[in-house]
């Protein structure tokens, strides 16, 4: 049949002379342009994968009930064993006395053997009680009802406390103070902690040096409604001299942590800061919290935080909230532990970590509870995972940080063996929050690995402006357009939200399996290969 050639790009066509019309022309020209884009679109590597359309899961602030609704739901009373008054709230334990926390373990120990000790100084109503303190243990210095300056207080007995401050309205500043006081404590905050601050009164420490020795024995406390502000000075508890498997604590386990003694802990209602000092442990943990009873605050700004032999750096309890702005951390276990509705906040901070950077895990047995840890700048350098969670929700957010672990492991889940741990088996079949980690503006090695806590609850990894290069194990990706992710061990995954295939890489050897809206498998630029599947 007569006709004529026609070229598009590098395809020819041939028209016949009864068919050439413009429609014709037109309609070919654009069959022609859509397989010159299709074939295009797969040199590039810019084919969209279709991920599964998922709502980013929001958590719900969760009330945590008072420590009477938890004490009469277990059964228990707000008393303890004697010895111990009142225990802790089953967060943390392996100090103190015998008291009964909320746990209906051991708790994290009340008053205990130093609920009687007579402080050097007391400070009641804003007014010195020289009845009420022990003057011949303070040498040199002065003190008044307003503030003490220069004084040196020492002594080796349960039976002495240091300063303690306590009544609404009350504003005392310890100056230039050297305190020393070793023998047990025997529990958290109360007059046998070295530097107390009680019952809405303020305490202020400028330049001091204070050392506590023995079994639970605080270097500083805050507890109901009371503010403490340390600034320029040295905190420091060595507890009883430290060795292999000293604490029999029913938590030692689940917080993998050892020791007899806090260097300062901040309850019930309280708000601390910390400004250019050094705060250390020889063993169990640096800047505490415990026993909130609804809100406690705490703030570390250009501190230096250590644990020696083990323990962690902070611990944010059930309805705590603490910061540590341009910190140093140089501990044995982990930088923070945050137990349920709680959380942390870094910036700028650098963190040298013994096992990991971040533990979190549930001790109220509640599924609605959701830990956060937000951390923007700094560098983390870990032995083991960088975080690890433990049968809990989670919010983490790391932000333009630079994160590295020995073990190879960025985020792993765990079955936690706390009897008070949640259980998702929620007769009302809500969903829960799950583990939501945000990386943004970062470059990562490491692997994320959900497999034991896959059945309880979802993980979900969002990428943004971040590559990541490490293998991915049940969990849910999503990844925002400047963000890239390079599998280096065979890796599972749900895909999250559409994404350009490009984005994805592995070398040869190695697939990733991925569940999307569509299905297929495609050889990698690495040469490594992924499969879809529909969901």
């Amino acid at each position: 049949m007569d006709g004529k050639k026609f070229q598009l790009g590098r395809r020819q066509f041939l028209i016949s002379s009864g068919m050439a019309t413009a429609a014709t022309l037109a309609s070919t020209a654009l069959a022609a342009d859509k397989i010159a884009a299709n074939s295009r679109e797969e040199s590039s590597g810019t084919v969209i994968i279709k991920g599964l359309q998922v709502e980013r899961p929001v958590h719900k602030p969760y009330k945590l009930p008072s420590l009477e609704e938890m004490m009469a739901a277990s059964g228990g009373s707000m008393t303890g064993a004697q010895g111990g008054q009142q225990g802790g709230t089953g967060g943390q334990t392996g100090q103190g006395g015998p008291g009964a926390g909320a746990s209906g373990g051991p708790g994290a120990g009340g008053p205990g053997g130093g609920a009687n000790a007579t402080p050097a100084i007391y400070i009641l109503d804003g007014k010195y009680e020289a009845g009420k303190s022990k003057p011949s243990a303070v040498t040199g210095g002065k003190v008044t009802d307003r503030f003490a300056q220069g004084v040196k207080i020492k002594g080796d007995s349960s039976e002495l406390g240091g300063v303690y401050v306590k009544g609404y309205g009350t504003e005392y500043t310890l100056y230039d103070a050297n305190i020393e006081v070793s023998g047990s404590g025997g529990g958290l905050g109360g007059t046998a902690t070295l530097a107390s601050c009680d019952d809405h009164a303020t305490l202020i420490l400028r330049n001091c040096n204070i050392t506590a020795g023995g079994q639970g024995r605080g270097a500083s406390a805050v507890q109901n409604y009371g503010v403490l502000k340390v600034y320029n000075s040295t905190l420091t508890s060595n507890g009883v001299p430290f060795t292999e498997d000293l604490s029999s604590s029913s938590q030692k386990a689940q917080l993998e942590v050892d020791g007899n003694c806090r260097a300062h802990v901040t309850l019930s209602n309280s708000w601390s800061y910390f400004y250019y000092s050094t705060i250390a442990s020889e063993g169990w943990a640096a800047l505490s919290t415990d026993g909130s009873e609804g809100f406690v605050y705490l703030e570390a700004n250009h501190c230096t935080v250590k644990t020696n032999k083990s323990g962690y750096g902070t611990y944010a309890d059930g309805s705590c909230h603490n910061f540590l702005n341009y910190c140093d951390f140089d501990v044995a276990s982990m930088a923070a532990i945050i137990a349920g509705e709680a959380d942390c906040t870094f910036y700028n901070t650098n963190a040298k970590c013994g096992s990991y950077f971040g533990l979190i895990h549930c001790v109220m047995g509640s599924i609605e509870e959701a830990g956060k840890l937000r951390v923007t700048g700094g560098e983390i350098k870990t032995k083991k995972a960088v975080v690890l969670v433990k049968s809990a929700n989670a919010e983490i957010v790391f932000d333009g940080a630079r994160i590295s672990s020995e073990k190879g492991i960025l985020l792993k889940s765990e079955i936690s063996k706390d009897p008070n741990a949640a259980n998702t088996a929620d007769p009302k079949g809500k969903k829960v929050f799950g583990i939501n980690a945000t990386f943004r503006n970062m470059d990562m090695e490491g692997d994320i690995v959900h497999t034991e806590d896959k059945k309880n609850r979802d993980m979900n990894i969002y990428l943004e402006q971040t590559t990541l290069k490490g293998a991915i194990k049940d969990a849910r990706l999503s990844m925002t357009p400047l963000s890239k992710w390079t599998a280096t061990a065979d890796s599972n995954v749900t895909l999250l939200g559409d994404i350009d295939r490009g984005q994805i890489d592995a070398p040869a050897g190695v697939t990733i399996t991925a569940i999307a809206n569509m299905s297929g498998t495609y050889k990698l630029a690495g040469s490594g290969i992924l499969v879809l599947k529909k969901s």
